[in-house]
């Protein structure tokens, strides 16, 4: 038998495929939620920043904590 045509190879080969898909199709929303996030903060900065990131920034978070949370809480909502 060969080593391609074991079960476990299948097996495995087919939860790798599964978790590439999983991974590429996570890139995908995050670039979307990217793409959200800027053309709302291109569109409406004042209101963006004002409703968006102060908050965030009062709090004691860095800008780059702060866009990552908005990134986070766009690409994984309640």
């Amino acid at each position: 038998m060969r080593v391609k045509d074991k079960p476990e190879t299948t097996e495995t080969n087919e939860e790798l495929r599964e978790r590439l898909r999983r991974e590429d199709m996570e890139t995908r929303w995050m670039l979307e939620a990217l793409d959200c996030i800027f053309t709302e903060s291109k569109d409406y900065p004042d209101r963006f920043h004002d409703l968006w990131v102060k908050p965030l920034l009062r709090e004691g978070m860095s800008l780059d904590t702060a866009f990552s949370l908005l990134v986070e809480g766009r690409f994984r909502p309640n």
